[in-house]
């Protein structure tokens, strides 16, 4: 089974926008998709088919995302972030709205941090060793950059064109062994 992840965030009701998503964790053969906030879930019954679909979706709330709709949309409104263990690694997932850094989050080098809210990609390492992703927006971009997504394997994190799912030159992080960190 795959260990890969696909990473989003900022959907804010687009259909169009959920179903390439999903379209994109297939032809990757995404074990999960975690969603950083703002997936604004609308009552139309192709969200709840879609995200019905998804094997392994991990969602956070964003500040866009309300009790109602989510109670509309049949779906639990979920927590302002998440942790999550994978591949030796904690990943700390939230919107980016409230929480706006790693610092405080008990992490340590080589974990992953990840929060959505800017709709502008970004994928860094810091001083210390952890690593922030945050994936852009699948539907209001701010940069020329268009619609993004993210994508996470044992290989390292890359942050895609989610028209087109080529790689975005700029935003590739390759992880080094372990001992290395």
């Amino acid at each position: 089974m795959s260990n890969t992840l696909l990473l989003a965030s900022d959907i804010h009701g687009s259909i169009d926008a959920l179903t390439l998503l999903e379209q994109r964790a297939r032809e990757h053969q995404a074990a999960s998709i975690l969603i950083a906030g703002d997936l604004c879930p609308s009552g139309h019954s192709h969200f709840q088919i879609l995200l019905r679909n998804i094997p392994q979706l991990f969602l956070v709330r964003g500040n866009c995302d309300s009790s109602y709709d989510f109670s509309d949309a049949g779906i639990p409104l979920p927590p302002q972030n998440r942790r999550i263990e994978w591949q030796g690694r904690t990943i700390f997932m939230t919107h980016g709205d409230r929480i706006h850094s790693p610092l405080g989050q008990n992490l340590k080098a080589g974990d992953i941090f990840i929060s959505g809210h800017t709709h502008i990609p970004r994928l860094q390492k810091g001083e210390d060793g952890v690593i922030w992703v945050n994936p852009g927006s699948t539907t209001y971009p701010r940069t020329p950059l268009g619609p993004t997504f993210a994508l996470l394997d044992e290989e390292g994190i890359n942050i895609r064109s989610l028209t087109d799912d080529q790689p975005i030159a700029g935003f590739q992080f390759y992880f080094l062994p372990r001992a290395d960190q």
